[in-house]
């Protein structure tokens, strides 16, 4: 297995983290000028702006009359409120996602008098490995499972569940934590949180305007009179509706297989990492092979949080589902994780 180092990785991970963190607004950006376009060329900007559009501000095109002028003041204007919206959206979302993260885990710190075999296997790898002792938290579960978090130093924290503990020999748990300590070392976790939250926000702007959308349709019949009288207003607001509703799908879509995409290579590089901390890949086939029997954490039901695992439960029923050739092929695009088989059989090999 190609593995390219750990400084190298986290290299990469935090270049991806700040294109990510611009390419976020840029898209942003980009929604905010395709939806004044758009109102410019079905004639809706200029019947909402106080005095119109100017007869010589008209530029013709083969297939639409635009108002350039027009155009760019509204987004200059537009910019500052955009910029400003996103920026206190994705920090609160960034900073909480800690937080977010424990409290759907239901997940509780663990020190040294609680576990002195999990505490010191932690701290012996992290010492092998030059990395900073993380938080342990532990969740109550019977299934098998484990996942790494955290933003910055003071809250990176290894999660691990207590069917994990008592079901895998020193080895193997050791394999399990190694893999973990590599997604901190490398970064990997601050790099996941910009990736969630840059999908969260398309996800949440999609559903609000959705259900705002649905609200108006189905308004009460009592009003009807009053929609008469403020109907234009109604269709301006419905048609900004649909346009932000396709924006936003786009920009989920967009974000969304990027997202994947990151995270199937993010475990391939754990993988290799864990195994070169812990000095067994074997351990680590043999601890993945246990996990995937049995991963746990069905009441999680949140997929940002559950793609953090090492192994996602969903995504392991499934690739067990005996896919084959192409339609296996399609399914693992749309996975978090890549094919559990695959990675053991790789770790074999290392």
């Amino acid at each position: 297995m190609k593995y390219v180092g750990l400084q190298t990785q986290i290299w990469r991970n935090n270049r991806n983290s700040v294109l990510l963190l611009c390419m976020f607004p840029v898209i942003i950006l980009g929604m905010v000028f395709a939806t004044i376009l758009i109102l410019d060329v079905t004639g809706v900007l200029c019947s909402i702006m106080q005095g119109g559009c100017p007869a010589e501000h008209t530029t013709h095109t083969k297939y639409a009359l635009l108002h350039w002028p027009e155009v760019w003041d509204v987004f200059w204007t537009a910019l500052p409120y955009t910029l400003q919206i996103v920026g206190v959206w994705f920090i609160i979302a960034y900073c909480a996602n800690t937080s977010i993260i424990r409290h759907t885990t239901h997940a509780k710190p663990l020190e040294r008098k609680d576990n002195l075999r999990v505490y010191n296997i932690v701290e012996n790898l992290c010492i092998a490995g030059g990395i900073e002792m993380p938080q342990i938290n532990i969740v109550e579960d019977n299934g098998l499972n484990a996942f790494a978090s955290g933003i910055d130093i003071p809250s990176f924290t290894i999660t691990l569940t207590t069917g994990l503990i008592e079901k895998l020999n020193d080895a193997e748990l050791s394999a399990v934590v190694g893999h973990e300590l590599t997604h901190i070392k490398n970064r990997d976790t601050r790099l996941m949180v910009v990736c969630i939250v840059f999908v969260g926000i398309f996800a949440t702007l999609q559903t609000v305007s959705i259900k705002l959308l649905s609200a108006m349709l189905r308004g009460p019949k009592r009003h009807s009179r009053n929609r008469r009288g403020g109907g234009s207003g109604g269709v301006i607001i419905i048609f900004f509706l649909i346009l932000v509703i396709i924006w936003s799908t786009i920009g989920y879509i967009f974000s969304w297989f990027t997202r994947l995409a990151i995270s199937r290579t993010r475990e391939y590089v754990a993988d290799a990492g864990g195994a070169e901390l812990c000095g067994d890949p074997w351990a680590l086939a043999s601890a993945l092979q246990k996990i995937s029997e049995y991963p746990g954490l069905d009441r999680v039901r949140r997929s940002d949080v559950a793609q953090l695992y090492i192994i996602h439960p969903d995504e392991e029923f499934d690739n067990n589902m005996g896919l084959k050739g192409i339609i296996a092929k399609v399914n693992i695009m749309f996975c978090t994780h890549p094919d559990t088989p695959e990675r053991i059989r790789l770790l074999k090999q290392f």
